[in-house]
């Protein structure tokens, strides 16, 4: 299988995890990150989530494949354009939607990824190398803090009968960050089985428990946020920040593919920018809905039925 294959078929896997963690999470009962035994207890009862867990785990291990032969320039566009597979999967599965905002922002970062595959030079092309220690783990130290405060903040927002539901950008931004972190140490234990080959020497390098610290962060928090949002928004978002910080803290850590003329570096820099921009122009609450005093004859006041307008577009059945 090519490396472009490869990491195509990564990131599917990826978002078909996604889904059936999505689709696990409607059955359990709300989850906390203020409660982390309850919520890894729950979660590791559940066949449908183990499932989606064996699927990601598959590929995350493919992702380390592509990563030894990909410079990030090239691998970052393969990532991210598999994201029309998560709004196939939100729509046709679960019901959800995007209005023309988050439309638009998908649209910004679509942009985004083609200046980013327009900066990369063939001659320049190269999977980087190595860096030390110190500047790999205040990285990830500095994206795990970022990460657990926009959650912890967002948490914090005020809840209730009337509080407007959270359409899920800020829980997409602190697990994107966190998933991130853990895809450029997934790039480095690439790197170090391509220059050394697979055996127990990989335990001596740091990159497997740095892994092992920021995907269960990230993949806990986006579990939240999924129970709670629209999959399409949250998860967008998530890949948003996660492939920008592969793309920025990647170059700044391993090197290898960043242009050597500063023209071409704009691209790159704004690339960076336009991702930014889509973002912002997600909304971060849901569309109001009418008060219950408005409902008139044959329309439920329900609050659950009002939450489930707002999450699917559609009137659940009575």
């Amino acid at each position: 299988m090519s490396p472009t294959v490869t990491a195509l078929v990564a990131v599917v896997l990826y978002y078909v995890g996604a889904a059936l963690f999505k689709r696990a999470g409607a059955g359990m009962p709300p989850l906390h990150g203020s409660r982390p035994g309850l919520l890894l207890r729950t979660v590791l009862r559940d066949p449908i989530w183990l499932t989606g867990l064996f699927v990601f785990t598959i590929g995350m291990e493919l992702q380390i494949v592509a990563f030894a032969e990909l410079p990030l320039g090239i691998a970052q566009p393969l990532f991210a354009s598999t994201l029309l597979v998560l709004v196939w999967t939100g729509t046709a599965f679960f019901g959800e939607w995007l209005t023309v905002r988050e439309w638009c922002g998908l649209g910004l970062f679509a942009l985004s990824t083609l200046l980013v595959w327009a900066s990369v030079r063939p001659e320049q092309a190269g999977i980087g190398s190595l860096p030390p220690l110190s500047p790999l783990l205040a990285t990830t130290a500095a994206a795990v803090l970022v990460s657990v405060a926009l959650f912890v903040l967002n948490g914090l927002c005020p809840a209730g009968r009337h509080a407007r539901p959270s359409t899920g950008v800020a829980y997409g931004l602190a697990s994107g960050i966190a998933l991130g972190a853990g895809e450029v140490a997934i790039k480095g234990l690439a790197i170090v089985n391509a220059e050394q080959g697979t055996g127990p020497h990989l335990l001596a390098t740091p990159y497997p428990y740095l892994i092992g610290l920021t995907v269960p962060v990230g993949l806990a928090q986006a579990m939240i946020a999924m129970q709670r949002c629209r999959m399409v928004v949250c998860i967008s978002v998530c890949t948003i920040a996660a492939k920008t910080y592969l793309l920025l803290a990647g170059t700044l850590l391993y090197g290898g593919d960043w242009p050597e003329d500063p023209l071409w570096g704009v691209l790159r820099i704004g690339a960076a920018a336009l991702a930014v921009g889509a973002v912002l122009l997600f909304p971060r609450y849901e569309p109001e809905l009418p008060d219950d005093s408005d409902a008139g004859p044959g329309r439920s006041s329900s609050p659950i039925t009002s939450r489930a307008v707002s999450i699917s577009g559609r009137v659940p059945p009575r």
